[in-house]
């Protein structure tokens, strides 16, 4: 059982750091092409 779990943290660290950097980025990105778009 300790090495499922072993395996399985790397996972869920990896998830919380998708859901904390790549959600917000991609958000960001979003705004940054709007505000692109409406300069022209």
């Amino acid at each position: 059982m300790a090495t499922v779990f072993t395996i399985l943290t790397p996972f869920s660290t990896g998830t919380h750091f998708y859901l904390e950097i790549c959600v917000p980025l991609d958000n960001f990105v979003d705004i940054s092409k709007g505000l692109w778009k409406s300069e022209d």
